[in-house]
């Protein structure tokens, strides 16, 4: 099976919380799936030089589904939003978790004057909270090798699975 993993950057600085869990999900998945599974990350599938945009573009139409790590920040992020819109488009199995508290709400709020991408991109953002998610708020900050947090991937991984 393949993932596509959609995040913000901004989410992912030193203590790399996002890249620890996606590792952790990954030997989960593993593990309840009895095979190797993949987890797309654009920052390690996409070699220098080549065109990304597409090569994005391929990645999720390769991919069997999307994980979507929603906060503020993946929000606040075009592309993001464009992966999640794209996966849609592609009919792909969308996995939501919520990370971060969204004071705004689950939607992205581009300025839309004049700006045809951006209407596209909010429309496609109101999408995101029609899709039932999980809700990963209270163990952020908890150690990934935790029993709450290993149950948690569990029933995750036995979802996707």
């Amino acid at each position: 099976m393949k993932i596509f993993w959609s995040y913000a950057k901004l989410d992912n600085k030193k203590p790399h919380k996002l890249t620890k869990l996606r590792e952790a999900l990954s030997v989960v998945l593993d593990e309840t799936t009895g095979s190797i599974n993949q987890i797309i990350v654009d920052e390690n599938d996409l070699q220098w030089g080549v065109e990304w945009q597409q090569k994005i573009k391929d990645l999720i139409q390769e991919s069997d589904a999307l994980i979507t790590i929603l906060t503020p920040s993946y929000f606040n992020s075009r592309m993001c939003i464009y992966e999640f819109k794209l996966a849609s488009d592609y009919e792909k199995k969308v996995y939501p978790l919520y990370f971060r508290e969204a004071k705004n709400g689950l939607r992205s709020t581009f300025k839309e004057e004049g700006n045809e991408e951006n209407v596209i991109l909010n429309q496609a953002s109101l999408k995101i909270s029609d899709i039932q998610y999980r809700d990963f708020r209270k163990y952020k900050n908890k150690d990934l090798s935790s029993e709450e947090v290993q149950d948690f991937l569990d029933r995750l991984a036995n979802e996707i699975a």
